[in-house]
């Protein structure tokens, strides 16, 4: 037996055995998990197999490969009863033998490519000394975790600074530390310090430096890892800071901490103050005092942050004070016993001079004191304090008296004058150039000090600021960082119906996060249904923004259904051809297309384009977003030469009005692209797509959803120019892409998936086409109807390399049984029914051969 291989014997004999079988790696590493034991720490994915059989690494858990083997075998054994030519099989025991036989040989690998001490890597602070009412969300935790995933599951612990999210954090990785083989804490506030973590972790496994860096270096260990690992990622500024960062692959968990709450719900657990109880028996235990109603009374004036809590225990404790005496000090000087003390595993705390300080200022430094003022009103976050004050284009409003404020704006020489005023005392940090930080709790207090007319003004003033600050052009990355600076102080100074606030969630859309557009949508709409009523025009228009948004967000159904209650209430409210209405017709037309109705989504299109023509001109806007729609749904219904036709039609004149490069003349140049292709423009349509992706990475970047649909169409066009190992390459590495930045389950990583299967099994491998086909139609028979179009397209493609797999009469089955529901749906004269009708035909007569 050859021995060539750098894993000898072993990986020779393992190779041969994953032959004999007859699976794919995929297929044998998802049969071997569904073996795995619910308490097992072990897992076997498809990579590791591969790892295994060509030598590179070794199995680390014995129990995960004898399971491997014991599928393998079987499937082996049962193509030999099939009168296949299967060599000797080993039996279990010798397996396990060449394994033991392999790992003397390699004795410094513990295996999927981790070197570790036998003891695991674990790298965290020490446990926390005392946690206040946390049971609930350590449970919590503990639940979220034990969802089955095929890749690493995350969770966010979001909430106010000072809440307890580190500790929480600390204490959960603690909890579970004998059960996984790595925990390793990051600080996360920035790119430096996560790189040195990443740094750190990789010199600490002993990786091999294979050129690229610690973070890839760290990922291919992750994902090839036999045991469970944690990443503990603390201080996390908001999502787009650490994408890139994540690993996507292993049997893993990624713990966040955060005080941005601009997460997907299905990610983030917010942290909230521990109940009062709680909160009372802390301040007992760490003063060691006995006076229950002293402390929940405390507790009560503290809000129960757990760092005011600590900060209070602490000073307590070295002032000798009875719980009864700081709770009169607290009612009587909260803003100087609120920073007294020093707490334990906390950052500090304000100094005890903070009320001079605060004296000082307003007598001395009015323009420090205002912009102090200024920052308690926004969030607890960066502020681009430059930008804000750099120049007003309009007045504040009339009912403010903030002279002082008036003074700064547009001063450079003032505004810095005020604060190195503020940093003498440590009030404000600066992170970088013209951005001021300040602690939430110092908000707190300067709020504290102004009467409520004085709070409510500032706050005012806060939002003409911000609105005065943003940039108009949502749609342009060039605006994006100012815009995610401006988020966080937009939710907190604006009302929700203000109108930075819908700059706001088009800015939100246009990234790519259209959950959280939909929400704050959803918000917009409730202050406006609350203050005006439910048939008020602002209150529809609210209405149908947030049936879009959710839309876009996934939920093209819900979108469909909303929109089309909303619609005979917009009538009766503007009139049948108020561009309102209008509007809200097209919004409509679309999400009938999105939730699988493409003909018709097509018809009312063109039934509604005369009127929007009468109403708004031929070269409208919204009449030429009417044409993209009518062309694609044409195409989208299987007509691709007439959508062709279409786009040609248009298509200059969008150029001419709105500019090649803007983001809707994008989208119809995708669709041409995309329809040119499928009417048999194959050269052509590659031309078209390799220059739209350059404009979509130069745009939008290259993680935005539009980007990603146009590395797909490139890949679907290299396959249909005659290289289908190629796009199958290109769909391969653009599916992980996908799942990251939209997920698991979004339509563009369902639709990658598809066509991944579909040329893998163009480059030659039907078996594993069909396997992947099934895989995807399982979700979106979980997920939509089954008579969305998309998902009766998978079942198209599933029956397809079910028979070039070599079972024609299942291939025949599948088709009959598509056929009926695809006639019932769309008639027996659509593209798909004339499709699928000769996929019959053609299966049927294979299977007389």
């Amino acid at each position: 037996m050859g021995d060539g291989r750098r894993g000898g014997e072993f990986a020779v004999r393992l190779a041969e055995l994953v032959q004999e079988s007859g699976l794919t790696l995929e297929r044998a590493a998802a049969k071997t998990m569904a073996r795995c034991p619910r308490d097992a720490s072990w897992t076997v994915t498809f990579r590791q197999i591969s790892a295994w059989q060509n030598g590179d690494h070794l199995p680390g858990a014995e129990a995960a490969f004898l399971t491997l083997v014991r599928v393998l075998t079987e499937h082996a054994r049962g193509r030999a009863r099939r009168g296949h030519r299967i060599g000797e099989l080993l039996d279990e025991p010798g397996w396990a033998r060449l394994l033991r036989q392999a790992r003397a040989r390699r004795p410094a690998e513990t295996g999927g490519g981790v070197r570790r001490p036998a003891a695991g890597v674990h790298e965290l602070k020490p446990r926390p000394l005392r946690l206040a009412g946390r049971a609930a969300l350590l449970t919590r935790l503990h639940h979220a975790f034990a969802e089955p995933s095929d890749t690493p599951v995350q969770i966010v612990l979001h909430g106010l600074g000072g809440i307890g999210k580190t500790s929480l954090a600390v204490e959960f990785a603690h909890r579970v530390r004998s059960g996984h083989g790595l925990i390793w804490q990051f600080a996360a506030e920035d790119h430096t310090a996560l790189a040195g973590g990443f740094a750190a972790l990789a010199v600490r496994l002993r990786l091999p430096d294979d050129g690229g860096g610690p973070v890839a270096q760290v990922h291919t260990a992750l994902a090839e890892a036999d045991r469970p690992w944690l990443l503990v990622l603390d201080n996390v500024t908001d999502h787009t800071a650490i994408r890139g960062w994540l690993p996507a692959a292993g049997p893993g968990k990624l713990l966040i901490t955060s005080r941005s709450a601009h997460w997907p719900l299905a990610l983030g657990i917010e942290v909230t103050p521990p109940e009062i109880p709680a909160a009372a028996r802390f301040l007992l235990d760490r003063t060691g005092q006995d006076d229950g109603v002293a402390a929940a009374a405390v507790a009560t004036e503290l809000g129960a942050l757990p760092l005011a809590l600590e900060q209070a225990g602490a000073f307590i404790s070295t002032a000798g004070l009875s719980l009864a005496e700081y709770l009169d000090g607290l009612r009587a000087r909260r803003d100087v016993l609120l920073y007294r003390g020093e707490p334990y595993d906390y950052a500090g705390s304000v100094a005890s001079t903070w009320t001079l300080a605060f004296q000082r200022l307003e007598r001395d430094a009015p323009d420090a004191i205002a912009l102090l003022r200024l920052l308690s009103r926004l969030a607890p976050d960066d502020v681009p304090i430059r930008t804000l004050l750099a120049g007003r284009r309009t007045p504040l409003p009339d009912s403010l008296d903030l002279t002082e404020l008036a003074g700064l704006a547009g001063d450079p020489i003032r505004i810095a004058e005020a604060v190195a005023e503020l940093r003498r005392y440590s009030l404000v940090a600066s992170p970088e150039p013209g951005v001021l930080s300040v602690h939430r709790l110092v908000q707190a207090v300067t709020a504290d000090r102004m009467s409520p007319s004085a709070r409510a003004a500032w706050r005012s003033a806060a939002a003409a600021l911000i609105e005065d600050a943003l940039p108009g052009r949502p749609d342009l990355v060039a605006n994006r960082p100012l815009y995610a600076r401006l988020v966080p102080h937009a939710h907190v100074a604006l009302e929700p119906s203000a109108r930075g606030m819908r700059e706001i969630v088009d800015y939100l859309a246009a990234l790519g996060d259209y959950q959280t557009a939909a929400r704050v949508q959803g918000e917009i709409h409730a202050d406006v249904l609350g203050r005006l009523g439910p048939e008020h025009p602002d209150t529809l228009t609210a209405a149908a923004l947030r049936a879009v948004r959710i839309g876009q967000a996934g939920d093209p159904a819900t979108a469909r259904d909303l929109l089309a209650a909303l619609l005979p209430l917009r009538e009766r409210v503007s009139g049948g051809e108020h561009p309102d209405t209008l509007w809200l017709v097209a919004a409509l037309t679309e999400q009938i297309g999105q939730a699988g109705s493409p003909g018709v989504a097509r018809d009312r299109a063109l039934e509604l384009l005369p009127l929007r023509k009468r109403v708004s001109g031929p070269d409208d806007p919204d009449t030429i977003r009417l044409a993209h729609q009518i062309a694609f749904w044409t195409g989208q219904a299987g007509d691709a030469e007439a959508a062709r036709v279409r786009y040609e039609e248009f298509l200059p004149r969008m150029e001419r009005i709105w500019g090649a490069e803007h983001p809707d003349t994008l989208a119809a140049r995708d669709q041409y692209a995309r329809f040119l292709g499928e009417s048999g423009a194959a050269e052509a349509a590659l031309k078209a797509c390799t220059s739209l992706l350059s404009a979509h990475e130069r745009i939008s970047g290259p993680e935005h959803p539009d980007t990603l649909w146009a590395r797909s169409n490139l890949a679907f066009r290299v396959g249909e120019a005659g290289d289908p190992a190629g796009a199958r390459d290109l769909f391969a590495a653009l599916v992980p892409d996908c799942e990251r930045i939209s997920g698991l389950e979004s339509h563009v990583a369902l639709v990658a998936r598809v066509f991944l299967a579909h040329w893998t099994g163009r480059a030659g491998d039907p078996v594993a086409a069909r396997d992947q086909c099934e895989a995807v139609l399982a979700v979106r028979v979980r997920r939509f109807p089954p008579e969305h179009f998309d998902t009766l397209v998978v079942r198209e493609y599933a029956a397809r390399w079910t028979g070039e797999a070599g079972d024609p009469h299942g291939a025949a089955s599948r088709y009959a049984a598509l056929l009926t529901d695809v006639e019932r749906v769309f008639g027996p004269e659509s593209a798909l029914t004339h499709r699928v009708r000769d996929g019959l035909a053609y299966w049927t007569s294979r299977t007389r051969l």
